[in-house]
């Protein structure tokens, strides 16, 4: 999970024309989601919200604070409220989401284009999520929700982000040590820029750790 800047992407024109009060999200014809989901793959780089995948045709529009009649049927077609989150059936939206969820309450969550994820969260090479230390017990309980609501610490994620990890290593081996040998200018400078090269790539925090740890 990483930072997303709403403010760069414009609202879809086509949510103006609907009310929770007199509408539905059935209602939305196929051509108006899928303006919906091509604003948010704009957003998110066609990576889901939460944990970053490369977000294919399972990806779904994602609603951050459920549209159920008993939840938050007015943030239905509320912008703010959408995310784009993958198909998995393990974690993210569909996990968070499912019939047998236990409660929560989104207001103790971390959302990505509220709060900035690098204040709680750390990410290993072995592609395990961690909660930042030093943060305050409000924050750190924030994380551990995120963690448990979207089950971002399963196995299947973390041997992805280790997968993602590995690939690069594999081009550059003996990265960290070669970049030891650098002056303090030239690694920072190098590392700032392999940071902005992966900029785009699925799962792109835990590379970005890899590299800001020798900061």
């Amino acid at each position: 999970m990483h930072k997303l800047d709403r403010t760069r992407i414009a609202e879809p024109v086509c949510l103006a024309g609907f009310d929770h009060r007199s509408h539905t999200w059935a209602d939305l014809k196929p051509e108006e989601k899928q303006q919906i989901r091509e604003s948010l793959e704009q957003m998110q780089d066609v990576r889901c919200a939460y944990c970053e995948s490369r977000v294919y045709a399972d990806g779904h529009i994602e609603h951050f604070r459920r549209k159920r009649q008993n939840h938050f049927p007015h943030l239905t077609f509320v912008w703010s409220n959408l995310f784009l989150s993958c198909g998995s059936l393990e974690h993210c939206g569909h996990y968070k989401d499912r019939p047998s969820a236990p409660a929560y309450n989104p207001d103790q969550l971390i959302k990505p284009d509220q709060h900035e994820p690098d204040h709680y969260f750390y990410f290993f090479s072995s592609g395990e999520i961690r909660i930042r230390g030093g943060i305050s017990e409000d924050d750190s309980r924030r994380a551990s929700e995120t963690i448990r609501v979207f089950n971002l610490d399963c196995g299947s994620l973390n041997a992805a982000r280790r997968r993602a990890l590995r690939f690069y290593e594999e081009r550059q081996p003996d990265i960290l040590e070669v970049l030891m040998q650098f002056d303090e200018i030239t690694r920072q400078e190098f590392i700032a820029e392999e940071i902005e090269a992966t900029r785009l790539e699925p799962y792109w925090t835990v590379i970005r750790h890899y590299f800001e740890k020798i900061h």
